[in-house]
């Protein structure tokens, strides 16, 4: 699972993206992994959390949502 976010606001020269990404890990489990940064640059990467797949989705929907409100839409 992979979603991308963006966020564009020209007049406050705002070009960011964010990334959610749902990725196996050594223990044939789930991670969570987030990028985020300005469009057309490389960016900063964490993993925000590990566990099962229901516990990483669940994570994965909390950060859209707060994305969402934060002003940023699906691309």
């Amino acid at each position: 699972m992979e979603i991308h976010l963006e966020k564009i606001d020209a007049r406050r020269n705002c070009y960011r993206f964010y990334e959610i990404s749902l990725e196996p890990d050594l223990f044939a489990q789930a991670a969570l992994v987030v990028r985020w940064g300005r469009i057309g640059g490389r960016g900063r990467s964490r993993i925000a959390g590990s566990g099962s797949m229901r516990e990483a989705q669940d994570l994965a929907t909390r950060l859209l949502r707060l994305r969402l409100r934060h002003g940023y839409a699906l691309r």
